[in-house]
């Protein structure tokens, strides 16, 4: 359901409590018992991307959200709703402590189309700890559907190649279709960063004119064959590697495709 809270939840709350894990693995469709190990992270981060989209509704409809833990976990996993950076990330974060896990959130920066390196605190990812090292991210959109390990060299999470590479201040992700040619997808450090940090630039992706947010209404997650996406008035599915495309002609048939396609219903107000 649709359903945005207007009072904010108070900080001084016990998260733990809030937390249900069960809960939050039955909104991925996550079987089996979590433990903190490769083969799990590997599996959360995927279930995730199959099950919670990214998304900027609550923007689309003009609906101030912040990154209260409570109301995060409310919107997404009760609610079966999505969301951007740094919700999605945020809570999976907490998801993986909660398994055992031992993480730290990070910063990252990212890269317009015309190669502008966005703000500090532009994008939010996760540095998840095992016998390496590796970034988990199920909050940027169409990206890897497995966490990479932060390493140099090609990797392949199954549909794309991926690279890392340490410039000596930061790390920066490629992506590529074929493992050939790759784009630059944003930049990231290993700092570890307090989720209040984000805070400012999330407010500011909801009310900046020039917000790539506020500009387009997105709402994507990953099938099992491809991907189905809306981007402003296009409703785009690719199964297999065939992609078609359809107008959304109104905000009616939007809401259609977000209910049968997305299971989001919009609720008014």
């Amino acid at each position: 359901m649709f359903i945005i809270k207007t009072d904010l939840t108070s900080r001084f709350f016990c998260y733990v409590e809030l937390m249900n894990v069960e809960q939050y693995l039955a909104r991925i469709k996550f079987t089996g018992t979590p433990a903190p190990d490769l083969s799990t992270l590997k599996a959360l981060h995927k279930q995730h991307l199959l099950h919670i989209p990214f998304e900027d509704l609550d923007i689309h409809y003009k609906r101030f959200f912040d990154l209260e833990p409570g109301n995060v976990y409310n919107k997404v996993v009760n609610n079966n709703r999505g969301g951007f950076c740094y919700e999605v990330n945020s809570l999976f974060n907490e998801l993986l402590i909660e398994v055992g896990f031992k993480t730290t959130i990070i910063p990252g920066r990212v890269i317009t189309d015309t190669g502008e390196t966005g703000p500090e605190y532009d994008h939010m990812a996760i540095r998840v700890a095992l016998d390496k090292s590796f970034i988990a991210d199920v909050g940027f959109g169409d990206l890897f559907v497995e966490p990479l390990e932060i390493r140099p060299g090609v990797q392949h999470d199954g549909r794309k190649y991926f690279k890392i590479e340490d410039d000596g201040t930061g790390y920066s992700i490629y992506m590529s279709p074929d493992g050939v040619d790759f784009q630059k997808k944003y930049t990231f450090t290993l700092a570890e960063t307090p989720i209040g940090l984000f805070e400012g630039p999330c407010r500011d992706k909801q009310v900046n004119a020039n917000s790539h947010f506020v500009r387009n209404t997105i709402c994507t997650k990953l099938t099992a064959t491809g991907r189905i996406t809306i981007y402003n008035e296009k409703f785009i599915e690719t199964d297999g590697g065939q992609k078609t495309q359809s107008i959304i002609r109104n905000d009616e048939e939007l809401k259609e495709i977000l209910k049968n396609r997305f299971g989001i219903i919009v609720e008014p107000g």
